[in-house]
């Protein structure tokens, strides 16, 4: 795509009318507000990892070609660079978290402005994936691998845009590099891509891009790293697909079960986003400056249905076929990512929003306030009605003087799960957390000042019988910093000392 052209979109899509929000430099600094702010919540108001994140940080305690055979490792990698710099507390994850959703963002809005011919609706587009829930709320919290896919899956749908207009070998060696970054990054991207492909083979201006021969430079930038990952799986014998059968397979539920599975699922993720734009655009619009079809946006609108609309077939076509209940609505991001996108081209087509954009843009910003405010209020008032186990609120770091004192600043951490041993090593910095049964991943073996057992770290609330304690047994019970919680709360840990040469310390 030459400069020339870049310049002439840029000129049409940014006319001097149009308010700060809806152009390009105004999106970025909204989403770069929106994300620090996020990070800020995660750095200075919560003081715990949350689940997700708990796992990757016991997984990270060293570079490898394959963690475990669930995900790939691109996530880990990017993961375990950032700990070298900034340590294993907090963080990382929040540097690493929002550069990945900052990152999607632009790219999603990109691909907007190439779908969708008016600023204002290309910006409110790329804002309404805040109404996603599983992106405007859970990816707070629980995702991490997906942050990586739909970063790919963005920025393939934008490369599949450019080749159709424009052609060239380096694009297609981008488009290469977008497969590898989003098949190391998580499984799932390959579904999308399978159906992108069929999507592309649909549309007549697309079906250029799959049948030139330079798609082979794709697949050849791909196969690369691609092929030393599967080395790599083989050489560990990770089985993808054993591992992927005990995530999604079979439940033998009934097809109600499987069916209202897949139906939640689906409703999951749309919301509130569905909900939103069809309260406020949809009542008495009368199709006052609907825009005539664009044959040059039209192409890749019609692209992107078939996505959405094929990868819902599928999806459930494929739950029945399995007969299973643990489809969750994150996995719908292989197919639904984009659908703010189709969803505001197609009201640009319908016509009747122009009246309605304050509004609409009020209430996405009273949910983006709201949720802010809800991840606040959990380490503030900890209470487990608001939360359950309240992980981003428990008070593991004052563990670190206590351990410190009786094992010194290198020390060995036997816990009882992966969560666990994560949570321990980004509150105990200079921490290893091994688990002490065999595991698919054992961090390498190093010099110690002391080893310990820790059990209790993923109580939480009183709920877990601890054992009976030891001579070496050291008991602690750590009162959680809850301001706005009265009876406040606490955590039972016990700390058993190990000899340096017991087993489960090498």
């Amino acid at each position: 795509m030459t400069a020339t052209y870049l310049h002439r979109e840029t000129e049409a899509a940014a006319p001097k009318d149009v308010p700060f929000w809806a152009r390009q430099e105004g999106v970025a600094v909204i989403l770069g507000i929106y994300m620090v702010l996020h990070a800020l919540i995660a750095t200075v108001f919560e003081i715990a990892v949350n689940p997700d994140d708990a796992i990757e940080s016991y997984l990270v305690q060293s570079l490898e070609l394959s963690y475990v055979p669930r995900n790939p490792p691109f996530f880990d990698w990017l993961l375990w660079g950032l700990q070298q710099v900034l340590g294993t507390d907090r963080l990382s994850f929040a540097v690493l978290r929002y550069t990945l959703l900052f990152a999607c963002a632009m790219l999603v809005y990109r691909v907007a402005r190439r779908v969708i011919a008016e600023p204002r609706l290309q910006a409110l587009a790329t804002f309404s994936l805040s109404a996603i829930w599983v992106i405007g709320y859970h990816s707070h919290r629980i995702l991490t691998h997906s942050n990586v896919m739909i970063v790919a899956i963005a920025g393939a749908f934008l490369t599949v845009i450019a080749l159709a207009r424009k052609p060239s070998t380096g694009l297609y060696a981008g488009l290469g590099a977008w497969i590898a970054v989003g098949m190391l990054g998580k499984f799932g991207f390959a579904a999308f891509l399978g159906v992108l492909i069929v999507a592309c083979l649909m549309e007549p201006t697309y079906r250029r891009v799959i049948l030139d021969r330079r798609i082979l430079v794709s697949l050849l930038v791909a196969a690369v790293p691609l092929g030393i990952y599967g080395l790599a799986l083989w050489r560990f014998g990770h089985n993808v697909a054993s591992a992927t059968a005990q995530t999604i397979g079979a439940t033998g539920a009934g097809w109600d079960d499987v069916f209202a599975t897949a139906v939640a699922a689906l409703v999951g993720y749309v919301l509130p986003l569905a909900i939103l734009m069809a309260a406020v655009f949809l009542p008495f619009n009368r199709g006052e400056g609907a825009l005539p079809d664009d044959p040059a946006r039209g192409a890749p609108r019609r692209v992107l249905r078939t996505v959405i609309v094929l990868g819902i077939v599928v999806t459930f076509i494929t739950t029945f076929a399995v007969g299973t209940t643990n489809l969750r609505d994150r996995y719908f991001h292989v197919f639904l990512l984009l659908l703010p996108v189709y969803l505001f081209a197609e009201l640009e087509r319908l016509g009747g929003w122009r009246p309605r954009v304050k509004l609409y843009l009020g209430l996405l910003a009273a949910l983006a306030v709201g949720v802010m405010a809800v991840r606040v209020a959990v380490p503030l008032w900890p209470d487990p009605r608001l939360c359950g186990r309240c992980v981003s609120a428990e008070p593991l770091y004052k563990m670190k003087l206590g351990v410190a004192m009786k094992l010194g600043t290198s020390p060995t951490l036997v816990a009882d799960d992966r969560f666990s041993a994560g949570r321990l090593r980004a509150a105990i910095p200079g921490a290893r957390v091994v688990v002490w049964y065999p595991d698919q991943y054992r961090p390498p073996s190093r010099p110690t000042t002391g080893c310990a057992r820790i059990t209790g770290i993923a109580n939480g609330l009183p709920m877990l019988l601890l054992p009976p304690p030891d001579k070496n047994t050291l008991e602690m019970a750590v009162k959680w910093w809850s301001p706005a919680m009265n009876p406040h709360r606490w955590s039972d840990w016990q700390m058993t000392v190990l000899p340096p040469d017991d087993p489960l310390c090498r």
